[in-house]
């Protein structure tokens, strides 16, 4: 692999890091939000995996094909085309709605479109990584 290309990965590995342990700190020891934090564990694993290849003093070829064989990129495939979110959104969403306390209903609502931005900049670093692969 191509320095240079070596270092975009070690980049996009990174955002892609940072992505999702700022959701899994923004999202820790809430019960409803557990799914999808283990979500964003899971991501941090499996850039943990890439990380190690790329750390590996393996050929480009072979450094290439590590990372396309990697269990890390299916489950890169898998995050992306999952929809993690919509179910726990229904929930709260129905949830909030049947709440007479406008105030609480209101912070409800808040607090899933704020999870939901932390999410959405989580896949985007995903998707991010993909692209380089592909491109």
């Amino acid at each position: 692999m191509q320095q240079a290309l070596k270092t975009k990965h070690e980049l996009r590995l990174y955002e892609l890091k940072k992505a999702a342990n700022e959701f899994i700190e923004f999202t820790e020891n809430f019960s409803l939000l557990q799914t999808i934090n283990i979500k964003a564990q899971e991501t941090v694993q499996a850039v943990n995996t890439l990380q190690q290849l790329l750390e590996q003093r393996l050929s480009d070829d072979e450094l290439v094909k590590a990372i396309n064989s990697s269990v890390a990129l299916i489950f890169f495939d898998e995050i992306v085309d999952a929809d993690a979110m919509s179910n726990l959104e229904g929930y709260i969403l129905s949830a909030a709605e049947n709440i007479e306390d406008a105030e609480i209903s209101i912070f409800l609502t808040e607090m899933m479109d704020r999870v939901e931005l932390k999410y959405n900049r989580l896949l985007e670093k995903v998707h991010a990584y993909n692209a380089l692969l592909i491109g």
